[in-house]
């Protein structure tokens, strides 16, 4: 598990130093030296997301900063998002935000979409099954 943790930590960190670049599994595959299928399913695994989730959501999140904090154009901000063109751009904000990106800079509220997965930490709650406070059970139908 600790293994694991530290793989996609050096995966993640890769994922974020190169954010404005061109991302795909193969690059990322190719950086941390794993071949892409087996980075595909342990990043998947540990954190719920494709890489390819993982980075869109990252890069919207970061676009939906520049369009609150910042007075560059839509098509300059879709640009740096990786994005060739500001149709397609609007399109993949509109699906995950539910609101178009000139809309979203109206309203002057960021709201981050995925912020950096971090798994850095202590995890000892999960080893230690002695100490936790609760007790797992099935629901009844009086709860």
């Amino acid at each position: 598990m600790q293994k694991n943790i530290q793989n996609i930590t050096a995966v993640i960190e890769y994922i974020e130093a190169h954010l404005t670049e061109k991302l795909d599994l193969d690059t990322i595959a190719d950086a941390v030296h794993y071949s892409k299928y087996h980075l595909h399913r342990m990043f998947a695994d540990m954190t719920g997301l494709t890489a390819h989730d993982y980075i869109q959501r990252r890069r919207l999140t970061e676009a939906a900063k520049l369009l609150v904090f910042s007075d560059k154009p839509i098509m300059e901000i879709a640009l740096l998002a990786g994005y060739e063109s500001q149709q397609a751009f609007t399109g993949i904000f509109t699906a995950l935000y539910k609101i178009p990106p000139n809309r979203y800079r109206e309203s002057e509220r960021f709201y981050p979409l995925q912020l950096k997965y971090s798994l850095e930490g202590s995890y000892s709650m999960l080893e230690n099954k002695e100490n936790r406070p609760w007790e797992a059970a099935f629901a009844k139908e009086t709860d």
